[in-house]
């Protein structure tokens, strides 16, 4: 059976070097500002640690403060500070930006903290430590060799904060739908359907598609859902406009009218709306799928157990976020395993930062 190499649970974590850092006096500052600034300051409050300093790059500075502090531009803090520890607190997937920010870890050490999307917990090593088992079960499950790589990479990242290891774990060309059976699917179901970006890219590639159950709970995406199907005419569009679950009801949803709406967490640019909450199950009534896409914002483990019946039934492809939560690189592939048994798993992520964008890919044995 793999194994994880045991050195990963081994040195210390990325909480345990910043606490030492600051007590040896040295400076910390926040590449950043914004929601994930505000999270990583709130967190850095936890260790009872502060930072010294913020600052953003040169076309976003404006003089603006920032918790107090005012905010400098990258040139600015380097020359104010020396040899400091730069925590980035933002997200991008843009190569320009990233290739800006590799750049800055060859002049300063960087870190990058994986902070959940949803949920308090983070992917410390006392964290691994406790789901050891759970996440050696989940490495075993994986069925080549590059998802055992992206894996043991993304481990060594939210351990450490690293910027290599989270770019290890990343494909530059990244396809979604090349280890799908997309020339079988007929009919399909995208959960957190956006704009329908998910919806045209599986077209381009399954030119047997019929009919996309397109499920989005956010207002506004669902407004956008509605123009794409009326002038989508290579196959039926059919947008929803609920929140996937594993029971029916009504929930909060904290919607930004764009890809980060969700039911656990508010920003500054969200606003609470009620959305109506069904299951995979439910909606289908019995109809046969041959894809589902799960990417809706935290409640992934609650949409698959919504779906237990239809996956039983009909054994989809399904391809499902697993990064909104720090439980979710292990949870999702055991749970897909206990739903989908003798399916094979496969880990994939998009080169984003932090380590967002990770795709766990079910291809069921045929």
């Amino acid at each position: 059976m793999p194994s994880i190499p045991g050195e990963l649970f081994d040195r210390p974590d990325l909480t345990q070097k910043i606490a030492r850092d600051a007590a040896a006096g040295r400076p910390l500052l926040l590449y950043g500002t914004g929601d994930g600034a505000d999270k990583t300051a709130a967190w850095l409050g936890s260790l009872g640690v502060s930072p010294a300093g913020v600052f953003v790059s040169p076309e976003h500075a404006r003089g603006q403060t920032f918790r107090g502090f005012p905010v400098l531009t990258v040139d600015e803090a380097l020359s104010r500070w020396d040899d400091p520890l730069v925590l980035l607190c933002f997200a991008s997937s843009r190569p320009d930006v990233i290739d800006g920010i590799e750049a800055l870890a060859r002049r300063v050490e960087l870190l990058i903290p994986d902070l959940p999307v949803a949920g308090e917990t983070l992917f410390d090593l006392a964290f691994a430590k406790a789901h050891r088992d759970e996440i050696e079960a989940a490495y075993a499950l994986l069925s080549d060799e590059r998802s055992r790589e992206v894996y043991s990479s993304l481990l060594a990242y939210k351990l450490s904060g690293e910027l290599p290891p989270l770019l290890a774990s990343a494909e530059r060309d990244y396809d979604p739908f090349a280890l799908l059976p997309t020339e079988r699917f007929k009919f399909a179901l995208d959960g957190g359907a956006y704009d329908g970006d998910t919806a045209r890219a599986l077209l381009d590639r399954a030119p047997g598609l019929r009919e996309i159950v397109c499920v989005e709970p956010d207002e506004r995406n669902y407004r956008r859902l509605l123009a794409y199907r009326d002038r989508e005419d290579r196959a039926a569009i059919t947008p929803l406009r609920y929140a996937l679950s594993d029971a029916p009801g009504a929930a909060s949803l904290f919607a930004s009218g764009n890809r980060n709406s969700t039911l656990f967490r508010c920003s500054h640019e969200a606003r609470r709306e009620t959305v109506d909450c069904r299951t995979v199950d439910e909606l289908l009534d019995g109809r046969a799928v041959d894809f589902i896409k799960l990417d809706v914002e935290c409640s992934e483990a609650a949409a698959l157990r919504g779906a237990e019946k239809t996956l039983s039934r009909c054994r989809p492809s399904l391809l499902v976020s697993a990064y909104h939560r720090s439980e979710d690189l292990f949870a999702l592939p055991l749970l897909l395993a206990r739903l989908c048994p003798g399916s094979r798993l496969y880990l994939r992520r998009r080169r984003s930062l932090p380590a967002w964008d990770v795709d766990l890919i079910c291809v069921p044995e045929l």
